[in-house]
């Protein structure tokens, strides 16, 4: 695929962020309903939705470190989606870690054939992102994996339980790791990672106050 090409699809990933702003909106919203932290089935029709389109971004933009994390919670969305299902339709753990695994090395064997792992984009109308040095990317990447390890440690307590649950600890990492995210592609000049993230902070905290209230 050309840099131009790259460049004129670039808008594209505004397209996932309707998805994930959608989610945490009727997650937050049902929870005032009910004044307890609540996790409806559209949280993870939605989620998975726009962790797909998001991965989908990242590999024509080539940004592995984006790549690789959309698809381990996309993966997760699948898996809390199977747990709220009929008992007869989940799946073992172990099936859900093979997938998990299977859905990594895809997405690594593609990266390793295109012969790039991180790429800053270019944005239309001339537009471009930051030169940042390695350093700023493994501190992107740090928070990057931490902002999904939320779904890891959901994923562990969903498995655990057998249900689909967002505990204090979710929100917590959620609000670490987003704040890395957001001072990385600040610097980054990336707008379409930045935006999310931005406007994702007030469920993340309104949710704690929910729980807190409730136990």
């Amino acid at each position: 695929m050309s840099e131009e090409l790259r460049t004129l699809l670039y808008p594209l990933g505004v397209l996932p962020l309707f998805f994930f702003s959608g989610r945490f909106l009727v997650q937050w919203l049902m929870s005032e309903w009910e004044h307890r932290c609540v996790v409806p089935k559209l949280f993870w029709i939605l989620s998975f939705a726009g962790h797909f389109l998001m991965m989908f971004h990242s590999g024509i933009q080539l940004q592995y470190h984006v790549g690789v994390t959309q698809a381990c919670s996309g993966v997760i969305a699948w898996r809390n989606l199977n747990l709220m299902g009929p008992d007869e339709k989940k799946l073992k753990t172990s099936s859900t870690m093979l997938i998990f695994a299977s859905i990594v090395f895809l997405v690594t064997l593609y990266f390793w054939m295109e012969g790039v792992w991180f790429r800053s984009p270019q944005l239309p109308g001339g537009f471009v992102t930051a030169e940042l040095t390695w350093g700023w990317h493994l501190f992107g990447t740090l928070g990057l994996l931490l902002f999904s390890a939320r779904f890891v440690v959901q994923w562990i307590q969903a498995e655990f339980l057998q249900k689909s649950v967002l505990s204090s600890t979710f929100w917590w990492i959620s609000i670490v790791g987003n704040s890395m995210t957001l001072v990385y592609f600040f610097f980054l000049k990336d707008p379409i990672n930045f935006i999310g993230p931005l406007f994702a902070m007030v469920p993340y905290i309104r949710n704690l106050v929910l729980i807190k209230r409730s136990t």
